[in-house]
């Protein structure tokens, strides 16, 4: 009785343990890393993060607000377009999304400049199917302007 039911556990335990994984429409967003920590704010920053989709049509939008530590007040959303990925479409697709930013994506304003200041990201994609994936908060990193 007790091998019954040992065997019964283990193959219930192996049909869902070997059950396909479903990304479903909702694109997901992962951070991955940042290119330099510190950042110097005159040469810029690369942020990359992982990226997935159950359909592959994720070429819509890539959505970015930076928050500062001394403006941390709400700001508005940034877009900037996704590559294209045409080849991907209605296929999972799981790759890697840079994000850019130059000089000028630190801002430095006031009448008395700080030397530093530390920055995170709040980061969504939107896909052809105008379909939004949850929000992430990158971690913070410091920027220094020079």
């Amino acid at each position: 009785m007790k091998k019954m039911l040992f065997l019964s556990l283990f193959a219930l335990t192996a049909i869902t343990a070997c059950k396909k994984d479903s990304l479903g429409t909702k694109p997901v967003i992962t951070f991955k890393s940042y290119s330099s920590a510190p950042i110097s704010s005159s040469y810029g920053l690369d942020i990359t993060f992982g990226v997935k989709d159950g359909d592959g049509d994720i070429e819509n939008s890539f959505n970015f607000a930076a928050i500062y530590d001394t403006q941390p007040t709400d700001t508005a959303f940034e877009s900037r377009p996704m590559p294209g990925l045409d080849a991907h479409k209605g296929a999972n697709l799981t790759a890697e999304v840079v994000l850019h930013l130059v000089g000028t994506d630190f801002p430095q304003t006031g009448a008395n400049p700080i030397p530093k200041d530390s920055v995170h990201y709040l980061v969504y994609i939107v896909d052809d199917a105008n379909n939004h994936s949850d929000t992430i908060v990158t971690p913070k990193v410091e920027v220094q302007y020079q």
